[in-house]
Protein backbone atom coordinates (compact mmCIF):
# COMPACT_ATOMS: atom_id res chain seq x y z
CA UNK A 1 0.00 0.00 0.00
CA UNK A 2 1.52 3.77 -1.19
CA UNK A 3 2.10 5.87 1.58
CA UNK A 4 -0.60 8.65 1.88
CA UNK A 5 1.29 11.63 3.70
CA UNK A 6 5.09 11.96 4.46
CA UNK A 7 6.36 14.70 6.74
CA UNK A 8 10.20 15.60 6.55
CA UNK A 9 11.11 17.42 9.46
CA UNK A 10 14.00 19.77 9.32
CA UNK A 11 15.99 22.54 10.34
CA UNK A 12 17.44 25.60 8.56
CA UNK A 13 19.57 25.10 5.92
CA UNK A 14 19.56 21.28 5.60
CA UNK A 15 19.02 21.56 2.01
CA UNK A 16 15.20 20.54 2.56
CA UNK A 17 13.58 22.90 -0.13
CA UNK A 18 16.01 21.02 -2.94
CA UNK A 19 14.45 17.52 -1.46
CA UNK A 20 10.84 19.28 -1.69
CA UNK A 21 11.68 20.43 -5.12
CA UNK A 22 12.73 16.78 -6.24
CA UNK A 23 9.40 15.38 -4.66
CA UNK A 24 7.61 17.83 -6.83
CA UNK A 25 8.56 16.42 -9.91
CA UNK A 26 6.59 13.41 -9.71
CA UNK A 27 3.34 13.96 -11.05
CA UNK A 28 1.29 12.24 -8.35
CA UNK A 29 2.58 14.44 -5.47
CA UNK A 30 1.24 16.90 -3.82
CA UNK A 31 3.35 18.91 -1.83
CA UNK A 32 3.29 21.26 1.71
CA UNK A 33 5.33 23.56 1.98
CA UNK A 34 6.21 24.76 5.62
CA UNK A 35 2.48 24.82 6.57
CA UNK A 36 3.43 25.40 10.30
CA UNK A 37 4.87 28.65 9.49
CA UNK A 38 2.47 31.33 9.63
CA UNK A 39 1.33 29.58 13.11
CA UNK A 40 5.11 28.82 14.57
CA UNK A 41 5.02 32.99 14.85
CA UNK A 42 2.04 34.06 15.14
CA UNK A 43 1.73 32.46 18.55
CA UNK A 44 5.46 33.38 19.18
CA UNK A 45 7.01 36.09 21.33
CA UNK A 46 9.37 36.69 18.96
CA UNK A 47 6.66 37.59 15.60
CA UNK A 48 6.69 41.51 16.11
CA UNK A 49 10.63 41.46 14.95
CA UNK A 50 10.05 38.57 12.61
CA UNK A 51 8.81 38.73 8.53
CA UNK A 52 5.71 39.76 6.21
CA UNK A 53 4.42 36.79 5.11
CA UNK A 54 4.18 36.12 1.47
CA UNK A 55 0.64 36.55 -0.15
CA UNK A 56 1.46 32.71 -1.84
CA UNK A 57 1.56 31.18 1.56
CA UNK A 58 -0.94 33.47 3.50
CA UNK A 59 -3.10 32.07 0.47
CA UNK A 60 -2.49 28.30 1.57
CA UNK A 61 -2.03 28.48 5.25
CA UNK A 62 -3.30 31.43 7.15
CA UNK A 63 -5.99 29.26 8.80
CA UNK A 64 -5.86 27.75 12.78
CA UNK A 65 -4.10 24.78 13.52
CA UNK A 66 -6.52 22.44 12.92
CA UNK A 67 -7.57 23.14 9.91
CA UNK A 68 -3.98 23.17 8.63
CA UNK A 69 -3.71 20.04 9.99
CA UNK A 70 -7.07 18.38 8.78
CA UNK A 71 -5.90 19.14 5.11
CA UNK A 72 -2.37 18.17 5.09
CA UNK A 73 -4.19 14.66 6.37
CA UNK A 74 -7.02 14.74 4.77
CA UNK A 75 -8.44 13.85 1.48
CA UNK A 76 -6.14 13.92 -1.64
CA UNK A 77 -6.50 16.36 -4.53
CA UNK A 78 -7.79 14.46 -7.77
CA UNK A 79 -5.31 13.07 -9.52
CA UNK A 80 -2.50 13.09 -6.24
CA UNK A 81 -1.44 9.57 -4.11
CA UNK A 82 0.87 11.01 -1.96
CA UNK A 83 1.52 14.50 -0.14
CA UNK A 84 4.58 15.73 0.76
CA UNK A 85 5.46 17.21 3.67
CA UNK A 86 8.24 20.21 4.28
CA UNK A 87 8.07 21.04 8.10
CA UNK A 88 10.82 22.96 10.42
CA UNK A 89 10.76 21.11 13.86
CA UNK A 90 10.71 24.46 15.69
CA UNK A 91 7.33 25.10 13.68
CA UNK A 92 5.42 22.79 15.93
CA UNK A 93 5.26 24.52 18.90
CA UNK A 94 4.79 23.41 22.63
CA UNK A 95 1.22 22.44 23.31
CA UNK A 96 0.43 21.80 20.21
CA UNK A 97 -1.77 18.65 19.75
CA UNK A 98 0.81 16.20 17.96
CA UNK A 99 -1.63 12.87 17.75
CA UNK A 100 -1.61 13.47 13.86
CA UNK A 101 1.80 12.40 13.46
CA UNK A 102 1.03 9.12 13.78
CA UNK A 103 -1.27 9.30 10.75
CA UNK A 104 1.74 10.52 8.80
CA UNK A 105 5.31 8.52 7.58
CA UNK A 106 8.18 10.92 9.50
CA UNK A 107 11.45 11.49 8.39
CA UNK A 108 13.92 13.49 9.28
CA UNK A 109 16.55 15.63 7.43
CA UNK A 110 20.29 16.64 8.79
CA UNK A 111 23.28 17.72 7.73
CA UNK A 112 26.10 18.32 8.97
CA UNK A 113 25.56 21.62 11.59
CA UNK A 114 29.24 23.52 10.69
CA UNK A 115 27.29 23.06 7.46
CA UNK A 116 23.66 24.45 8.56
CA UNK A 117 25.09 27.14 10.97
CA UNK A 118 27.81 28.98 8.55
CA UNK A 119 24.45 28.90 5.44
CA UNK A 120 22.24 30.09 8.33
CA UNK A 121 24.41 32.67 9.91
CA UNK A 122 25.11 34.04 5.86
CA UNK A 123 21.86 33.87 4.79
CA UNK A 124 20.50 36.31 7.97
CA UNK A 125 23.41 38.63 7.81
CA UNK A 126 22.25 39.13 4.32
CA UNK A 127 18.77 40.24 5.20
CA UNK A 128 20.43 42.38 7.83
CA UNK A 129 19.87 40.61 11.42
CA UNK A 130 22.68 40.50 13.81
CA UNK A 131 23.45 36.82 14.90
CA UNK A 132 22.24 37.83 18.35
CA UNK A 133 18.77 37.85 16.65
CA UNK A 134 19.34 34.95 14.54
CA UNK A 135 20.76 32.18 16.87
CA UNK A 136 17.83 31.01 18.54
CA UNK A 137 15.71 29.92 15.25
CA UNK A 138 19.08 27.69 14.19
CA UNK A 139 16.53 24.59 15.36
CA UNK A 140 18.53 22.03 16.15
CA UNK A 141 17.69 20.92 19.97
CA UNK A 142 13.79 21.53 18.58
CA UNK A 143 14.77 18.87 16.10
CA UNK A 144 16.53 16.70 18.19
CA UNK A 145 13.31 16.91 20.51
CA UNK A 146 10.94 16.38 18.08
CA UNK A 147 12.55 13.48 16.67
CA UNK A 148 12.36 11.66 19.94
CA UNK A 149 8.75 12.32 20.25
CA UNK A 150 7.93 11.01 17.71
CA UNK A 151 10.19 8.01 18.26
CA UNK A 152 8.24 7.21 21.33
CA UNK A 153 4.95 8.24 19.39
CA UNK A 154 5.19 5.33 16.79
CA UNK A 155 7.87 3.24 18.86
CA UNK A 156 10.28 2.87 16.39
CA UNK A 157 13.22 5.06 15.04
CA UNK A 158 11.85 7.76 12.73
CA UNK A 159 13.45 7.67 9.49
CA UNK A 160 16.86 9.62 8.76
CA UNK A 161 18.11 11.39 5.69
CA UNK A 162 21.17 12.83 5.85
CA UNK A 163 21.88 15.05 2.42
CA UNK A 164 25.40 15.40 2.75
CA UNK A 165 24.68 11.33 1.72
CA UNK A 166 22.18 12.48 -0.65
CA UNK A 167 23.98 14.89 -2.88
CA UNK A 168 26.82 12.42 -3.46
CA UNK A 169 24.73 9.69 -5.03
CA UNK A 170 21.56 11.44 -5.91
CA UNK A 171 20.28 8.80 -8.24
CA UNK A 172 20.77 5.67 -6.02
CA UNK A 173 20.15 7.84 -2.92
CA UNK A 174 16.72 8.72 -3.85
CA UNK A 175 15.54 5.37 -4.91
CA UNK A 176 16.59 3.93 -1.51
CA UNK A 177 14.12 6.62 0.11
CA UNK A 178 11.68 6.27 -2.08
CA UNK A 179 11.45 2.97 -1.64
CA UNK A 180 11.93 3.15 2.49
CA UNK A 181 9.19 6.18 2.01
CA UNK A 182 6.66 3.47 0.52
CA UNK A 183 6.16 5.63 -3.14
CA UNK A 184 7.29 4.99 -6.48
CA UNK A 185 10.75 7.06 -7.49
CA UNK A 186 11.18 8.66 -10.31
CA UNK A 187 13.63 10.06 -13.07
CA UNK A 188 12.14 13.52 -13.22
CA UNK A 189 13.41 13.84 -9.39
CA UNK A 190 17.26 14.41 -10.07
CA UNK A 191 16.14 17.38 -12.20
CA UNK A 192 14.34 20.15 -12.66
CA UNK A 193 13.32 23.89 -14.37
CA UNK A 194 14.42 26.66 -12.86
CA UNK A 195 12.01 28.83 -11.04
CA UNK A 196 8.94 26.37 -12.08
CA UNK A 197 8.02 25.36 -8.62
CA UNK A 198 5.11 25.90 -6.30
CA UNK A 199 7.19 26.06 -3.41
CA UNK A 200 6.63 29.15 -1.49
CA UNK A 201 9.04 31.62 -2.88
CA UNK A 202 8.77 34.41 0.18
CA UNK A 203 9.07 37.08 -2.36
CA UNK A 204 9.14 40.57 -1.24
CA UNK A 205 9.94 39.38 2.86
CA UNK A 206 12.81 39.31 4.02
CA UNK A 207 12.77 35.58 3.60
CA UNK A 208 13.40 35.85 -0.29
CA UNK A 209 17.31 35.37 -0.29
CA UNK A 210 16.84 32.51 1.76
CA UNK A 211 14.75 30.52 -1.40
CA UNK A 212 16.63 32.28 -3.98
CA UNK A 213 19.40 29.84 -5.29
CA UNK A 214 17.34 26.92 -5.18
CA UNK A 215 14.63 28.15 -6.72
CA UNK A 216 17.16 29.03 -9.34
CA UNK A 217 18.27 25.58 -9.13
CA UNK A 218 18.04 22.36 -11.48
CA UNK A 219 19.12 19.49 -9.21
CA UNK A 220 20.94 18.85 -6.44
CA UNK A 221 24.96 19.85 -6.04
CA UNK A 222 27.44 19.77 -2.96
CA UNK A 223 29.46 21.86 -1.43
CA UNK A 224 32.05 23.67 -3.80
CA UNK A 225 34.46 25.63 -1.69
CA UNK A 226 35.91 25.00 1.77
CA UNK A 227 33.47 26.44 4.55
CA UNK A 228 35.59 29.00 6.87
CA UNK A 229 33.75 29.08 10.13
CA UNK A 230 33.54 32.48 11.93
CA UNK A 231 34.62 32.72 15.57
CA UNK A 232 31.53 33.67 16.29
CA UNK A 233 29.49 30.88 15.34
CA UNK A 234 31.85 28.58 17.08
CA UNK A 235 29.95 27.72 20.56
CA UNK A 236 26.66 27.26 18.17
CA UNK A 237 28.00 24.72 16.54
CA UNK A 238 29.64 23.33 19.19
CA UNK A 239 26.15 22.92 20.97
CA UNK A 240 24.05 21.60 17.88
CA UNK A 241 26.55 18.57 17.44
CA UNK A 242 25.61 15.92 19.71
CA UNK A 243 22.03 16.46 18.73
CA UNK A 244 23.28 15.58 14.90
CA UNK A 245 25.69 12.69 16.34
CA UNK A 246 23.20 11.16 17.69
CA UNK A 247 20.44 11.67 14.41
CA UNK A 248 23.33 10.49 12.39
CA UNK A 249 23.58 7.01 13.85
CA UNK A 250 20.06 6.12 12.27
CA UNK A 251 20.77 7.61 8.86
CA UNK A 252 19.72 5.72 5.64
CA UNK A 253 22.51 4.04 4.56
CA UNK A 254 23.00 3.49 1.11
Amino acid sequence: MQTKHIAMWACPRTRSSAITRAFEQIDDCIIYDEPLHYLSFTNSINYDNIIEFSSDYLSQYNSSYANIIEKIIGDLPEGKSFSFQKHMSFHLLPGLDRSWLSQVKNCFLIRHPKETVVSYWEARKATGFSWEDSESFVGWEEHYRLFKEIENLIQEKPLVIDSGDLVKNPRDYLKTLCCQLGVDFSEKMLRWEPNQTNLVSWKNTILEKFRKDVLNSRGFFQQSKEINIPDILVPCINKCMPFYEEMYKYRLIV
